[in-house]
């Protein structure tokens, strides 16, 4: 039970490791695979940041990242 897999927006599935702890009153919950590199840009550099949407597309311009 340490083999899980779970759908994946660019494969059908994604084999992946399950969690080592088995709870009976609390069993885990396995939503959804991880996610594309780069899903989750816009919002660490906001909301973790602080940066605004005209400072991330200077950066993007400059290379610094990557548009998604």
């Amino acid at each position: 039970g340490m083999r899980i897999e779970l759908p994946h927006a660019l494969a059908a599935n994604v084999p992946m490791v399950a969690n080592p702890l088995k709870l009976s009153a609390t069993p885990i919950e396995y939503t959804a695979a991880p996610p594309l590199l780069g899903a989750d840009t816009h919002g660490v550099l906001i909301g973790l940041l602080g940066l605004d949407i005209d400072e991330i597309e200077r950066l993007q311009a400059a290379g610094v990242i990557s548009a998604r």
